[in-house]
């Protein structure tokens, strides 16, 4: 929670669906004034839980390995945390610099795992897999992290690498960069690197050199208009040549046709451009460290990575590979992911039940439409969450036609009305998850004739009672009660018949 609510790039704030009314509900500001308010008070309340059998290892503690040792420790297994240096948080802790998030911060999480009663491990470099297994560990996790360096191929000249610099940079070990550093790459990293560079005494320019324009450049927007603030200058539309006698020459280059990423491609126009530089520093991608899992007897596929099962992240009975091991470089919010998933797998933990919304709970979400944002109180910001996890209506707030209707039913509340339906499209734009309401959505049809011609799941009546239903593309001709078909969509359908027949006439 403390690294979360500090350096979380906040994707949940792009899908909250208070975006539509005013700005989002703050989740990462709210979740460090509850840490910050609270953290110590909370941590002290824990208990050790009672162990209940199982033994695993977890190889890595940065954030992915941290998440996962507690997640375990919690339910009650018996968890050791293998760290080859010597504090844990890992990227976060050693390389992130210290005005982005303190030292501090972190500790207040490494203080859960000891409340997990998680065996911490420190200056142990990576187990290998057959060692673990001899010692009787049934269960591994490796959350090791994408350590590997990446590279600047030059004509001439050689590029320091990113991790190598902010590690000396945290360490107070920084090298002279002269006046005039530059950054090679374009991601969150990047923007570390150059905002670190700034500080060091000397430096009087910071350029960031990158290929195509800041509006591909993948570090998130927030960290871009950090280090513009920071003064860092950005040099776009240039690719690193050679650098020697304090010059980088580059490459200028356009863009051409989007590649398989989406992003437009690069493509050399055969000028180049020389800028001023006294130090280069690479920040081009770190990878994974593929050979130390293959050495561990795991499939590694073509681009170096452990081949893993989706769900669950199994690379082997009893192996789960996590963060960014799993993954390449990623976020903290990704990491802990992993984390929660390969949990889960085992723990064996049950999908939760869904919430029966009730009118009352639509009612409270409807009043929380008019509590507006106080900016100056972080702790306020839960009265303005409208609950969308368990109600969320956007596209009924958003159909100009009134085609989506909630309906008092348990589950599955939006009854989607073919007739009222001119397929817009406004529901899919607005739509929070990935969906489009008017086509997937349980339909209700007026007429048979329109049921023929649509394909989307729904019903129609033929008599009362009796419907002709649509799923999975399968046509089924059902009465009430009669078990055919999902007992939710059953009931969708009995209370159309009971509590909204109107709308079988429109």
């Amino acid at each position: 929670p403390a690294i979360t609510g500090t350096i979380c790039p906040h994707n949940c704030q792009d899908k909250c669906t208070r975006n539509f009314m005013e700005d989002s509900v703050h989740i990462r500001d709210a979740k460090l004034a509850a840490v910050k308010g609270g953290a110590s008070a909370f941590i002290d309340s824990l208990t050790l839980p009672e162990k209940t059998g199982g033994k695993a290892a977890i190889v890595g503690g940065g954030p992915a390995g941290m998440a996962a040792a507690f997640f375990l420790g919690r339910a009650g297994m018996e968890v050791t945390l293998f760290e080859q240096r010597d504090r844990l948080g890992g990227i976060v802790r050693h390389v992130i610099p210290e005005f982005r998030i303190s030292s501090e911060t972190i500790d207040l999480d490494e203080a859960l795992l000891a409340k997990a009663g998680v065996e911490i491990k420190l200056n142990t470099p990576a187990p290998a897999l057959s060692d673990l297994k001899a010692a009787g560990y049934e269960t591994v996790l490796y959350a090791t992290g994408a350590w590997k360096h990446g590279s600047v191929a030059l004509e001439k000249g050689a590029a320091m690498n990113v991790l190598d610099f902010l590690l000396a940079a945290k360490a107070g070990e920084c090298p002279d960069l002269g006046t005039d550093p530059i950054v090679i790459g374009g991601g969150n990293t990047a923007m570390d690197a150059a905002r670190a560079a700034k500080r060091i005494k000397g430096v009087e320019n910071c350029r960031l050199v990158y290929r195509r324009t800041r509006q591909y450049m993948p570090a998130d927007e927030e960290e871009l208009e950090l280090a513009l603030a920071d003064g860092v200058t950005f040099c776009e539309l240039l690719a690193p040549l050679s650098w020697e006698d304090g010059k980088l020459v580059c490459s200028r280059m356009v863009l051409g046709e989007p590649d398989a990423s989406g992003r437009r491609s690069p493509v050399d126009t055969g000028e180049t451009v020389v800028l001023p530089c006294t130090a280069l520093i690479a920040a081009v991608g770190e990878k994974v460290d593929g050979d130390f899992f293959a050495a561990q007897g795991l499939a590694i596929n073509p681009k170096g990575k452990v081949v893993v099962d989706p769900l669950t992240l199994s690379a082997a009975p009893g192996v789960y590979v996590i963060g960014d091991a799993n993954r390449g470089p990623a976020t903290v919010v990704e990491a802990i992911a992993d984390a929660r998933r390969a949990a889960d797998a085992i723990l064996g933990a049950q999908k939760a039940e869904a919430r029966v919304v009730t009118e009352a709970d639509r009612k409270a979400c409807y009043a929380k439409q008019g509590v507006l944002k106080d900016y100056d109180n972080a702790k306020g910001e839960g009265a303005r969450c409208l609950d969308c996890g368990a109600v969320c209506e956007c596209c009924v707030t958003v159909c100009p036609n009134r085609a989506n209707i909630a309906i008092d039913v348990p589950g599955e509340p939006i009854l989607h009305m073919d007739n009222l339906c001119n397929e817009c499209g406004n529901c899919l734009v607005f739509c929070p998850y990935d969906s489009a309401p008017y086509k997937e959505k349980f339909t209700l049809f007026s007429t048979e004739a329109f049921f023929r011609d649509s394909e989307n799941p729904g019903f129609v009546r033929l008599a009362p009672g009796k419907f002709k239903v649509r799923l999975n593309g399968e046509l089924l001709e059902v009465s009430l009660g009669d078990g055919q078909i999902d007992p939710s969509l059953e009931r969708i359908m009995a209370t159309v018949e009971r509590d909204y027949s109107y709308l079988l006439d429109l």
